[in-house]
């Protein structure tokens, strides 16, 4: 394509340039968070991690069977180098892939786990649950979570004060 063309072709139609390099910066700055000697590469246990710090939700067994190979194309290796990052990420977010969940469905789910209606879960209900049901977060993904949406003083969970705090800045990030 021409250096001076205006948009480029993705599998959901034009996309202006300037989108697409204020995407890339942020993937950028996003990838610079975790590759810490500044390599140009992560390790590929980090893409889930950076895509979700991204606000991309994939499933672990999507990120394994689908994501990881794309990225690493036909030498499959233990780390994922930038370009290759950013090209999956430009088309993944572009096509609004594995967004987050609506917060009437986090709600409904945290609602769930609060079988008595309290309107908190304990953190460390929380943290067994995420750690031993369905695909396991790591404990690092646990931690980074709890930091953000329990309590200190309580220890509790208030979901619909997390669920309106992560709302906004998904509102605010312009995903």
């Amino acid at each position: 394509m021409a250096e001076d063309q205006k948009t480029e072709e993705t599998k959901t139609g034009p996309v202006d340039s300037e989108k697409i390099i204020a995407l890339k910066e942020k993937i950028k700055a996003a990838f610079a968070l975790f590759d810490k000697e500044a390599k140009g590469c992560v390790v590929q246990e980090e893409v889930s991690t950076i895509m979700r710090y991204l606000g991309v939700f994939p499933s672990e067994r999507k990120v394994v069977e689908s994501i990881l190979p794309d990225m690493q194309g036909d030498e499959p290796a233990l780390y994922v180098t930038y370009e290759k990052f950013e090209k999956k990420m430009v088309e993944v977010m572009e096509n609004h892939e594995d967004e987050p969940d609506m917060d009437d469905t986090l709600l409904k789910a945290f609602r769930t786990i609060d079988t008595e209606g309290l309107g908190y879960v304990e953190a460390d209900q929380m943290k067994e649950l995420l750690e031993t049901h369905g695909t396991p977060f790591r404990a690092k993904e646990v931690d980074s979570f709890l930091s953000r949406a329990k309590d200190m003083e309580t220890g509790r969970i208030y979901y619909e004060d997390y669920i309106a705090m992560m709302v906004s800045e998904l509102e605010q990030m312009d995903l």
